[in-house]
């Protein structure tokens, strides 16, 4: 539900509150990166920023490879350096007449870097605490992750990077402030199940995400 809060000389401050998303317990959520039922808030949220009825899964990576692979990058990051993106799911519109896809990354990025992620007309957001930016194409999202055991010293040096592009052909999408607000509630959904995936014990993205864009500096 989004709820105008008041308007500033800067820019308009608004909240995106979703319902929590309840479809099975954490281990389910967290086994499965790409899965979707047609009620959940994620499926919601693709079907209208696709702007499609339907949509068909790719799954680029499971869940246990996508970990395994975060896990092995953040135990060898370069000090200053983002880690590899590394792609895991393809949603795409199921129509004949227009091509629209959303694809989701992860990575680590430096917490040396607090000016990260912009984009050129971008819109800046706090979601739950997390920083985030998203345009028309592309959102992105940093969240602090706090990982158990020996790789707890290396997490505290990096942010959960996840990168989503989106892709259009064949018409023009929805380009206002609420088709940008679900492109990163979205994000902020799909990052949820990595963050339960990999255990970060500060559980940044567990309550229901709340997503304010920020006035423009």
């Amino acid at each position: 539900m989004l709820k105008t809060l008041g308007r500033s000389t800067a820019a308009l401050l608004c909240v995106l509150t979703l319902a929590s998303c309840n479809l099975g317990d954490a281990d389910e959520k967290a086994a499965d990166l790409c899965g979707t039922t047609s009620s959940s808030e994620e499926a919601v949220l693709l079907r209208e920023v696709l702007e499609t009825e339907g949509f068909t899964t790719k799954v680029r990576k499971s869940m246990g490879e996508l970990v395994k692979k975060l896990e092995r990058d953040l135990r060898s990051m370069r000090p200053e350096k983002q880690t590899y993106y590394h792609l895991t799911c393809t949603f795409q519109a199921d129509t004949d007449t227009r091509l629209a896809q959303a694809n989701f990354s992860f990575a680590w990025a430096p917490r040396t870097s607090p000016q990260q992620p912009w984009f050129t007309g971008d819109v800046s957001y706090d979601v739950n605490g997390a920083r985030g930016v998203a345009d028309y194409t592309k959102a992105r999202l940093l969240v602090q992750c706090d990982m158990p055991g020996e790789l707890a010293e290396q997490s505290q040096k990096a942010y959960l990077s996840a990168d989503v592009y989106y892709s259009f052909m064949d018409f023009e999408p929805d380009t206002g402030q609420a088709a940008t607000d679900r492109k990163m509630a979205l994000a902020a959904l799909m990052t949820r199940r990595v963050t339960e995936a990999l255990g970060c014990e500060n559980k940044p993205l567990e309550k229901p995400p709340v997503v304010k864009p920020l006035p423009t500096p």
